[in-house]
């Protein structure tokens, strides 16, 4: 086995679930050296959070680079440039100071961090493109 996920839950200083499991993965890494990882499970992004972003946003930022620069963009464009311009890691080269930031995946992001990512693609919406961007559990009317 090279590497060894599960979830469980620790009471008093033992796993309470998957115990089995996680001491048999243990039992099968016998004689070689490992790195453990301990971490909290995050939420990743809800579903409503997903179709509110692919079916609001991303048609949105279409939008906006159609009527101001004149572009079609596909979907994976829009998203690939939301997320090239909003979820990074910056990290800092601590022998030349130079500050790089590395895009990260939209994916990895936690529900919050989801929120975060949204509430910066609606203000940059409003502030680049002049498109209100409506929140995602707001009612909107249509007039006729």
């Amino acid at each position: 086995m090279k590497k060894f996920e599960s979830i469980t839950s620790i009471s008093q200083g033992k796993f309470t679930r998957n115990r089995t499991i996680i001491l048999n993965a243990i039992k099968s890494f016998e004689n070689s050296d490992v790195i453990l990882t301990l971490e909290k499970p995050k939420k990743k992004r809800s579903s409503p959070q997903n179709r509110y972003y692919w079916g609001m946003l991303i048609p949105l930022m279409q939008s906006g680079a159609k009527d101001l620069w004149g572009e079609v963009w596909s979907i994976d464009k829009a998203h690939k440039f939301l997320s090239n311009k909003f979820v990074f890691h910056e990290s800092v080269n601590q022998k030349t100071g130079e500050i790089t930031n590395t895009t990260k995946s939209t994916t990895e992001l936690t529900t919050t961090d989801w929120e975060v990512y949204m509430t910066e693609i609606r203000i940059y919406l409003l502030e680049d493109f002049d498109i209100n961007a409506p929140e995602p559990n707001e009612i909107l009317t249509i007039k006729i």
